[in-house]
């Protein structure tokens, strides 16, 4: 394996491709990463492959600090050379390497879980347990434009709303997870890895049509590039939009959930009438949406919450609607109350 360079000694063109990495993640992002602590999730594919080589590069430049952490989910035979392949990376490139094994089929059989699910949960667990333990302020993972673009076709077929059709967080503050390869597409990343003669593991199951994800990337991506060779410009486009949009809501709504008055009796959380009336419909559903949210678990989706403004706006005092979670949306006309339904006493 080729030592590791320092980002002077690329050829120019991609010293600037990893600067650009770095800028992406300051400016649109607000996150920098390349003078922090970073943990790196690392499969060795090339997606992560170029994120471990990337940001080492650049914490080298400003004082970072780079430690890579690799699952075995188990599922297939060559899977302890992909960890092996990453051990050695790491050895070769002098970068701290944490490296787990576990049994994901079983993990997914006794939670009821697909096994992707189990193994990103699995994944995300170790990545979170080796952050504390290293005292890193972040983890970064590889995903990249295609994987964005794969992960915007998916939430549309699931139904998803706007602004969550843009498609994944590049930077998740609650977790700590940051992506700053998102808006750069995989063909980019396996050109920069062939730059540096740094060669990658291709894991064969991704190659099989068999989960939704594969069948996603492997038929329907590849019909829409070739009507529109440009789709991955229009992903990035959509991504950024919806960011824009997502900030501006989010402003707007936190600013009339500071001001609901506190929770009542028994928990119940008023909506009140002049609030909801004054707020034009798209604020109105998604403050609905998130006093929902703020009561526990259990996702309010779109039809109910159609169905709850729709109420509203006819007037329908005395209606009830239930959402996921045991919660309940009363109307009457001071406005909308919720609370989570005690069960036990629901049923005497």
């Amino acid at each position: 394996m080729p030592p590791l360079p320092k980002l002077q000694e690329l050829p120019p063109k991609w010293a600037r491709f990893c600067l650009g990495i770095r800028s992406f993640a300051a400016q649109e992002l607000s996150r920098p990463f390349s003078a922090s602590a970073c943990v790196v999730a690392c499969s060795g594919g090339a997606d992560s492959t170029a994120m471990l080589l990337i940001s080492a590069l650049l914490c080298r430049k400003d004082g970072g600090r780079v430690i890579a952490a690799h699952l075995d989910h188990g599922l297939r035979a060559e899977s302890p050379r992909d960890a092996d392949f990453v051990a050695a990376l790491c050895e070769n490139w002098n970068i701290p390497f944490v490296r787990e094994q576990a049994n994901i089929a079983a993990l997914a059989k006794n939670s009821g879980m697909g096994l992707e699910e189990a193994g990103r949960l699995a994944r995300y667990e170790l990545l979170e347990r080796v952050r504390r333990e290293q005292g890193a302020e972040l983890v970064l993972l590889g995903h990249q434009l295609n994987d964005l673009a794969e992960d915007q076709l998916l939430r549309l077929m699931r139904g998803a709303g706007w602004p969550g059709l843009g498609g994944m967080a590049g930077h998740d503050a609650e977790r700590c997870l940051l992506r700053p390869l998102l808006l750069t597409p995989r063909s980019k990343l396996e050109a920069f890895l062939v730059s540096c003669a740094q060669n990658w593991r291709v894991d064969q199951s991704n190659l099989e049509p068999i989960a939704t994800r594969n069948r996603v990337r492997l038929e329907l991506l590849p019909v829409l590039l070739r009507e529109n060779p440009a789709y991955l410009d229009a992903a990035a486009r959509l991504w950024r939009q919806a960011r824009l949009d997502e900030k501006h809501w989010d402003a707007q709504v936190q600013a009339l959930f500071s001001a609901l008055p506190p929770p009542g009796p028994g928990g119940v959380l008023l909506l009140p009438a002049h609030m909801l009336n004054a707020a034009p419909a798209p604020l109105r559903l998604r403050l609905c949406k998130a006093a929902l949210e703020s009561l526990g678990p259990g996702q309010a989706l779109s039809d109910g919450l159609f169905r709850l403004d729709e109420l509203w706006r006819l007037r329908a005092s005395g209606k009830s609607l239930r959402f996921p979670g045991d919660k309940e949306a009363r109307l009457s006309k001071a406005g909308i109350a919720l609370r989570v339904i005690d069960r036990k006493k629901e049923c005497g």
